[in-house]
């Protein structure tokens, strides 16, 4: 659980830092997608780690950001 309060944590800092507010998130998350997004179910998505990959592409990209896996350093 603590994994995924991290990630609601650090995407509401991304959201202050781009002065964008989770509805208005939500609101453009909706436009890419042709589909009706509430604050409230996306909210619910990130809670409850259903919130695809896609989503999250898209949310990365409408803040300004990209998402991408970065390989970890190996252990000596």
């Amino acid at each position: 659980m603590e994994r995924i309060m991290s990630i609601i944590v650090e995407l509401k800092k991304i959201l202050l830092d781009v002065n964008v507010s989770l509805s208005e998130l939500a609101q453009s998350l909706g436009k890419h997608l042709n589909k009706p997004y509430s604050m409230q179910n996306l909210s619910n998505k990130l809670r409850n780690e259903t919130i695809t990959h896609r989503e999250m592409l898209i949310i990365a990209d409408i803040l300004g950001y990209d998402l991408k896996f970065v390989r970890k350093e190996e252990k000596k």
